[in-house]
């Protein structure tokens, strides 16, 4: 038998046989992996932290976030409570659908007005097809086409209803092709499958007091950094890759594709030919103003978001009722608490400090010494502002030594 059919438990003997140390697993655990994905061996874990009081549209919201970076989950906590203290975010979301793609090989002779008066009836086919979109609120809307020399581009328009809807979308396409290529005039059709590219986008905006963030003229260090985000690249990366660690830490908590919409992202940020900062912080009658738009193309049902117990857990976490568009605000709206929680860091502080007194835990938990040394230690690097390891051990030898 080959690898992928082999039990995981199989697998796993054939790698100890070859050396590999592998941690010990709960084999009902392992056995549900292995139904989600492809030569399952083990597991790899991610600390769920929270964020909490995060108030969107008026509702307050605890956020389930995994990742392993702990100044990511300290930063929408603090972004979120200044929020709060301002009344919090107001979102909006536009989801029409995502699109899809197939691209046709055709003669000379085709015509494209002619494909074109066959999109109403295409489009009934599809929905007539997929009842179970449908009844879900969902189908194929609208069906769009251009022509480049013997090439022909249409756009596919499906409404994923609550799910993320990448199968169900490329199962329509799929359907919708074989039609097509029946058509008079096409000699082939070279593919057919969705585009990442943003379609459902949210957008996410707070006003807020300088008084709550250090005065005015912190405010006004923000909104400069703002307009150097936008201005230079290398600077926007950064703001960009700090806005999508609060962001992708909640995708991945709720069982959604955070890499679809890592790309998605890249495209918005370059929408205009420059790579830009996505988000934007001005000052407008007296108050900060932060705004951000992200695609989202998430969902709450689907793939495998019902199958997975810990996905539940998050959902739990979120609370009832929470459908894709409230989660794409909440999702938009950690991404801009980490942005100012960043921002606000850069202009006062600086963000290194913070951020290494958050590693230091992580060096100190790798020390081999008992909780109370632990937090000693701690305290102590913190304190001389030293993080490294060496120092670390350095502490806790000296320590040892007055003992």
């Amino acid at each position: 038998m080959r690898f992928y059919q082999l039990q995981p438990e199989e697998r796993r003997r054939i790698l100890r046989a070859e050396g590999i140390k592998l941690e010990d697993i709960d084999d009902q655990v392992l056995k549900r992996l292995d139904e989600l994905s492809e030569n399952v061996i083990g597991q790899l874990r991610l600390p769920l932290g929270v964020a909490q009081n995060l108030v969107v549209n008026g509702q307050n919201y605890m956020v389930p976030m995994a990742t392993e970076e702990p100044s990511v989950v300290a930063a929408a906590n603090h972004g979120a409570s200044i929020f709060a203290k301002n009344g919090g975010v107001k979102a909006v979301s536009h989801r029409d659908g995502i699109y899809g793609q197939i691209v046709l090989k055709v003669d000379e002779q085709f015509s494209l007005a002619d494909l074109e008066e066959k999109f109403p009836e295409l489009i009934d086919l599809a929905n007539q097809k997929f009842t179970s979109l449908v009844g879900h609120g969902g189908g194929t809307r609208s069906i769009s086409a251009k022509q480049n020399g013997n090439l022909v581009y249409l756009k596919v328009l499906v409404d994923p209803a609550e799910a993320m809807g990448a199968n169900k979308t490329n199962s329509i396409l799929e359907f919708l092709s074989v039609k097509l290529e029946q058509f008079d005039h096409v000699e082939e059709k070279l593919f057919a499958i969705l585009s990442n590219y943003p379609s459902q986008l949210t957008k996410a905006e707070v006003k807020i007091d300088p008084i709550t963030i250090g005065g005015e003229k912190v405010a006004q260090r923000i909104v400069l950094l703002s307009q150097i985000g936008y201005d230079d690249s290398y600077r926007a990366v950064t703001n960009n890759k700090g806005i999508m660690n609060g962001v992708d830490a909640v995708l991945i908590a709720t069982g959604n594709d955070y890499r679809a919409i890592e790309n998605a992202t890249a495209v918005l940020a370059n929408r205009d030919g420059q790579y830009r900062s996505l988000s934007k912080w001005t000052m407008e009658d007296d108050k900060l103003v932060g705004e951000l738009t992200l695609p989202m193309a998430i969902g709450v049902v689907g793939g495998s978001i019902k199958a997975r117990r810990d996905v539940q857990q998050s959902f739990s976490i979120l609370g009832k009722n929470i459908t894709s568009q409230t989660l794409g605000e909440i999702i938009t709206s950690i991404g801009l608490a980490n942005n100012l929680a960043a921002l606000l860091a850069i202009s006062t502080v600086g963000i290194q400090a913070g951020h290494m007194k958050l590693q230091a835990r992580n060096v100190v938990a790798e020390l081999d010494a008992t909780e109370e040394e632990k937090k000693t230690v701690l305290n102590k690097m913190i304190e001389e502002k030293n993080y490294s390891e060496s120092h670390a051990k350095d502490i806790l030898e000296k320590l040892r030594g007055e003992k």
